[in-house]
């Protein structure tokens, strides 16, 4: 029995002429001889009726707990995943539901964004027996103690690979309004191309790094379980992106090009901790402390400049200034900088391909052809597939033009 995972999102599901298109895509793989599970989100966004959004707005959030507002969230996917079954019963097909505690998806207690730590798939795989079609909600699962938690942004895509893993699917296909995975985000370079395939460590990078078609998580859950996902859109037939292993990818020359994609992002900031006391572990403490505040630092450098002094810079996301600020300030007499200067308005393009390996000089073509359009790199950070560059948040976009046409143009 070959089972194939869709997953489909509030622009699928949001009204009786979208959710036709998914039906088209659920009957294609039924008329195949394939069993489907069809994992859904809640119809729609702020202001259709059962969208989360919507649900969230009705009711005053301070005064629920998370425990709460989990259970009120997931309830727009229960109603998605009855009106599909009722409507695709009504076109003469066998169609089951599963329940929040029938989805064999159990997480940690962190509502509102928990983490899943194991799942199974005999509830879905006897109704599988009886059914040909079996309607699943997505962004969901439950704790330990049997509340109601739900996965955060992007928890559908998660729950629908991990749904994949628990039954063994052949293939989990993951619906969007876009028809694949491109070189770069099209409303920003009009000549982005689209890629057939795309390794799981290449999407990882794009996804970290501002690129918003797939879930990190769910792409790290694929390539933990090397389950392969087919990135394609919900309103037309034709083949998206596959994201797969590495190895496959090389072995049958799938690679399309040398470089996978150009992303950015425009949300950094930067801290320059100037003369710190070389002869202390001040930076082990700092990131240290760092941690515990529960932020991510992006970049770090650390540089002497004599008379026992050393410069310290660091990339964060800029909604952690404050926590960091704080971090140093109560770090001041140990670290004994004489200034501390923050730079907002930092932006980041990154060129990530597993083609950076087995190029030389693709640093410096990164470099010259920024340099070369007056766009000033302030900081980097480079790895065997990503080349990232840390410059000025209005220069952001222009820079993933410029790239896009020096090594995909």
């Amino acid at each position: 029995m070959k089972i194939i995972v869709q997953k489909f999102g509030g622009t699928s599901t949001r009204s009786i002429e979208t959710r036709e298109h998914m039906y088209k895509n659920i009957i294609r793989e039924h008329d195949k001889g394939n069993k489907v599970v069809a994992v859904v989100s809640a119809m729609g966004r702020y202001d259709d009726p059962y969208a989360t959004d919507t649900l969230l707005s009705i009711v005053h959030t301070d005064q629920l707990t998370d425990e709460e507002i989990d259970r009120l969230t997931s309830i727009g996917e229960t109603i998605s995943t009855l009106v599909v079954k009722s409507e695709l019963a009504k076109k003469g097909y066998t169609v089951e539901t599963v329940t929040n505690a029938e989805l064999g998806i159990l997480t940690d207690s962190h509502h509102q964004n928990a983490t899943i730590t194991t799942v199974e798939g005999k509830h879905i795989l006897d109704k599988l027996k009886n059914a040909d079609i079996v309607i699943c909600p997505g962004f969901q699962g439950y704790s330990q103690n049997g509340k109601i938690t739900t996965l955060g942004r992007g928890g559908s895509d998660l729950s629908a690979v991990a749904i994949g893993v628990a039954i063994d699917a052949n293939e989990v296909e993951i619906y969007s309004d876009v028809n694949g995975i491109y070189t770069a985000d099209p409303r920003i370079v009009p000549d982005a191309k689209k890629l057939n395939y795309i390794s799981y460590a290449e999407m990882l990078e794009l996804s970290n790094n501002g690129a918003k078609v797939l879930n990190h998580r769910c792409v790290q859950l694929a390539a933990k379980h090397d389950i392969v996902i087919h990135a394609r859109s919900s309103f037309d037939e034709s083949q998206g992106t596959y994201v797969l292993g590495d190895e496959k990818i090389m072995k049958d020359h799938l690679n399309q090009f040398i470089i996978s994609g150009i992303t950015g992002s425009q949300n950094e900031a930067r801290i320059t901790l100037v003369g710190v006391d070389a002869k202390i572990n001040g930076a082990g403490e700092l990131f240290e402390k760092i941690s515990d505040a529960n932020v991510n630092v992006n970049v770090f450098n650390q540089a002497l400049v004599g008379g026992g002094r050393m410069d310290i810079s660091l990339i964060i996301n800029d909604k952690d200034v404050p926590a960091v600020v704080e971090v140093i300030n109560d770090l001041k007499d140990t670290l004994q900088a004489k200034k501390t200067i923050v730079r907002g308005n930092i932006g980041k393009v990154a060129v990530i391909g597993v083609g950076i390996k087995n190029n030389k000089g693709m640093f410096q073509k990164v470099y010259n052809t920024l340099m070369s359009h007056d766009i000033n790199v302030e900081m980097t950070s480079c790895s065997e597939i990503n080349i990232s560059c840390y410059i000025d948040r209005d220069d952001v976009k222009k820079a993933q033009v410029l790239l896009h046409e020096a090594f995909l143009g």
